[in-house]
């Protein structure tokens, strides 16, 4: 027989009349049973019993959720032991076997009120093999909260099929399945048996347990088997005697000439092995049943008229040869017989079905380009199937996430997993996104309409700032401090250039003509030359600049709320290089404003206080 495989069309039509298919639905209705006298802060998650390839699946597996975390410490000698856990939520569930489904009665525990709860799994396993099954679980410790991995295992056994004659394991699979036979019409030992094996992929056999057939293409491969019993011989169920030439004295109470006659069997070697009773007073035929088992070699059949001693000795009526294959009519002389001699052989044939299915191509996912967001965002990624999608983050189902587009918001490893409906997987490939937190909100204080950074320690030195007004950018404004001139809306935005990420902080300021800013401009802080040093400073903050001519200055030193912690009036200054130092040990860290004021302009120039 050649190779049977029908086209892909065909297959798809008729596996819906052959195959039992996956239930995808939901599983509800599981029962809580748990072992008697269990602790009540354990962790106890139940085993699930194997399942089988094509056959309906529906277990119910019990659980207790731990009160402390001295029972996970158990498992995990980092998570220290003691601590109460104010809440446990199931995450999801993966590497669940193809056509399996589950649900839990319920996914958050509050273990102070109830620990105990059940998960029902239900549904066609499609796909043979030890499946290691992860339950991941968060757990609530305070305000803290920690993820933990357990673990069941689920066994589904491959695929059975069973006909009279033989049986197959493993007979459906994707990509390529090896199938295993059985002869359920075995010799043991015996001599008359023999087979036929037609495996539908180019292979033939007459062995009695042939070797595992390998199918390496998606099709349908019918196997075709039959098993000859030739183990009863060869039987002369009757001899007929239809002529003879013998006859009888006439005998009361009819005075015929018809001979009493028996028949005798010898075997090739001479031996009697059938002697009949005679049939008296009978002309032909006469009908005789041996039913004696014929070997190899020629027989010998005689008729006989029984004379019991009258006129010397008994008539011979008629002798022949015969062996096993002379069934029908047999005929030496005047002799003729009909010997009926049946070879009965039992042919069993049987004929079973093997399904391979085509692996789906592997799902690509759109919209991966860009993988790096800020906190808030979201990016919406695409499978190339519109459906038969399952999502995973990190290795996790994403329980419900089943369409064609998943939207991220949060970091993690994305991947999905399409399975068409012969339970065939394919796995995208695994995109990592990155979704970076943003800088602290700016948030600033008015002070003499002075807008200044608030906590200036929480951003390090590269994140840059930008302010706004009404909505509008204030080129060159890039300060952590500005003056506003006017009302408005004044936005402060910091932005991290590792990532990009942005932050703001907007307010309306209402201006004060009667204020003054400390603010000096570019120029005349170049025009003074004036340097402070060192920034961040400890203890001592130096100060060196020029004047053209001689002034009366004013130093202070204010606080970012505007609070003056220095003051010097210095009438001494000379035309050329002047050089003070001010005593900042009475300061606590933080950011400062020196403003050097000669009563008709002021540089302000900020420092750190370490």
């Amino acid at each position: 027989m050649n190779k049977k495989i029908f086209t892909q069309a065909i297959l798809i039509c008729c596996l819906g009349l052959f195959l039992p298919f996956t239930n995808f639905a939901n599983c509800p209705g599981c029962i809580v049973d748990l072992p008697q006298g269990m602790a009540e802060d354990t962790l106890y998650l139940d085993t699930l019993p194997n399942g089988a390839v094509g056959n309906f699946y529906d277990a119910d597996v019990g659980f207790r959720m731990p009160k402390t975390t001295t029972p996970v410490n158990i498992l995990d000698p980092d998570i220290p032991a003691g601590l109460t856990i104010s809440q446990i939520e199931i995450l999801g569930l993966s590497n669940l076997p193809p056509g399996i489904s589950w649900e839990a009665n319920e996914t958050t525990y509050d273990p102070s009120v109830e620990t105990d709860g059940c998960m029902k799994f239900c549904g066609t396993p499609l796909q043979a093999g030890l499946y290691i099954i992860e339950v991941t679980v968060e757990a609530t410790i305070v305000v803290f909260t920690q993820q933990a991995t357990f673990y069941m295992e689920m066994l589904v056994e491959p695929s059975s099929s069973i006909t009279e004659g033989f049986s197959m394991l493993n007979n459906s699979g994707c990509g390529e399945v090896t199938v295993s036979f059985q002869n359920n019409i075995p010799s043991n030992g015996e001599d008359g048996f023999s087979y036929q094996w037609d495996f539908g992929n180019g292979n033939t056999s007459n062995d009695e347990n042939p070797q595992d057939q390998t199918y390496s293409e998606p099709g349908i491969y019918i196997v075709d088997y039959q098993a000859e019993v030739d183990t009863v011989g060869f039987i002369l169920t009757r001899a007929v005697v239809t002529g003879a030439t013998c006859d009888d004295i006439p005998t009361a109470p009819d005075w015929s000439f018809n001979p009493d006659m028996h028949i005798e069997i010898r075997d090739p070697s001479g031996n009697l092995i059938y002697n009949s009773q005679t049939v008296w007073n009978t002309a032909p035929p006469v009908e005789y049943f041996p039913n004696i088992e014929l070997g190899d070699g020629n027989y010998s059949i005689k008729a006989v008229d029984e004379d019991s001693g009258i006129n010397g000795s008994d008539d011979i009526c008629g002798e022949a040869t015969f062996n096993k294959y002379s069934n029908g009519p047999l005929i030496t002389g005047d002799f003729n017989l009909h010997l009926d001699i049946i070879h009965p052989v039992e042919i069993i044939n049987s004929s079973d079905t093997v399904w391979v299915f085509e692996i789906p191509d592997v799902p690509e996912l759109a919209n991966t380009d860009i993988t790096e967001f800020c906190e808030g965002e979201m990016v919406i990624i695409s499978s190339s199937y519109d459906e038969g999608n399952q999502w995973f983050k990190d290795s996790v189902e994403l329980i419900g996430e089943t369409n064609a587009e998943l939207a991220i918001t949060a970091s993690g490893v994305y991947s999905v997993v399409y399975t068409n409906e012969f339970g065939c997987s394919a796995t995208s490939e695994e995109i990592a996104f990155e979704f970076y937190d943003l800088p602290e909100m700016p948030e600033y204080h008015n002070v003499n309409n002075l807008l200044t950074l608030l906590e200036t320690i929480t951003y390090p030195g590269s994140f840059t700032f930008q302010w706004y007004q009404d909505n509008q950018i204030i080129d060159g404004e890039t300060d952590i401090f500005y003056c506003a001139m006017e009302d408005g809306e004044y936005m402060l935005e910091v932005t991290d250039p590792e990532t990009g990420c942005t932050n703001y902080y907007i307010e309306t300021i209402i201006f004060d003509p009667q204020a003054e800013c400390f603010t000096a401009t570019e120029d005349l802080v170049a025009s003074w030359n004036l340097k402070i040093f060192p920034n961040p400073a400890i203890d001592v903050l130096n100060i060196s600049f020029e004047l053209d001519e001689m002034e009366e200055l004013t130093v202070s030193v204010y606080d970012l709320f505007g609070r003056r912690h220095y003051f010097e009036m210095n009438d001494q200054l000379i035309s050329t290089s002047n050089y003070l130092s001010i005593d900042l040990s009475d300061l606590v860290a933080g950011m400062y404003l020196l403003e050097i004021n000669s009563g008709h302009q002021s540089v302000t120039q900020k420092f750190v206080k370490k």
